[in-house]
């Protein structure tokens, strides 16, 4: 359990940095920084719910994609800027990018 604590805290404060570097880097105002600030809690609720009380296969997708289409909701216009963002960036650079998500994304789906 120790571990779990260990790694749910890592990507807590993973997912809080990238949530303040977007907002920096955007210049976003109040509204926009409220509904970020909420999508990334909801994925950080999610992931803990999930380490603590796991859910049915069935349910787990269900609720996380719920929480990626209501996250995509709120946050569409910052989603919008940071795919610009990400269009202008170098091949290199978008690899390394992709390969870093999806990574972290595979050992958070094995871990938790």
């Amino acid at each position: 359990m120790t571990y779990t604590i260990i790694i749910l805290s890592l990507f807590s404060l993973f997912i809080l940095n990238k949530v303040r570097s977007i907002s920096l880097r955007n210049k976003l105002n109040s509204k926009s920084e409220k509904r970020l600030i909420i999508s990334s809690v909801l994925v950080i609720l999610f992931l803990i719910t999930n380490a603590a009380l796991p859910y049915p296969k069935s349910l787990y997708w269900f609720v996380a994609l719920s929480i990626v289409f209501i996250s995509s909701i709120l946050s569409f216009d910052i989603l919008k800027s940071e795919y610009k963002r990400f269009k202008t960036l170098e091949l290199k650079q978008k690899v390394i990018n992709v390969l870093f998500y999806s990574l972290l994304f595979t050992v958070t789906n094995l871990y938790l």
